[in-house]
């Protein structure tokens, strides 16, 4: 009998890794991959973080813009590398989204991330 192995593609391993980060912070997210390319999705406040290879490497990359905003968006990355860095800066932006979505801050919100005047620090 023959049992299936699932084989992890590093961006999935990347993306999991990084939803595992911000789980740990009170943040549900789906991670879902395909074709070398992995997502996590935030979408309590509409935020997809990609695991893509890139030109220096794998690196996490989102839009800082607002889906309901007019005008071009906003991208920015993050080497996979720099995977606390990159928790820090999802986090800040999922807290600013928050705040916009539900006008309170996130259940569970710790140290300086209360308030959207605080997110400009």
């Amino acid at each position: 009998m023959r049992t299936a192995t699932r084989v992890w593609s590093p961006a999935g391993r990347l993306a999991r890794e990084l939803a595992g980060h911000l789980g740990r912070r009170g943040i549900g997210s789906q991670v879902s991959e395909c074709e070398g390319i992995a997502l996590v999705g935030v979408w309590s406040v509409g935020l997809t973080v990609w695991c893509e290879w890139g030109p220096d490497g794998w690196r996490f990359r989102w839009s800082l813009s607002d889906a309901s905003a007019p005008g071009p968006w906003r991208y920015t990355s993050c080497p996979c590398s720099a995977m606390e860095t990159a928790v820090g800066r999802i986090v800040r932006l999922y807290t600013e989204r928050y705040w916009r979505v539900y006008g309170a801050a996130p259940e569970g919100a710790h140290d300086r991330l209360t308030s959207p005047a605080n997110l400009a620090e």
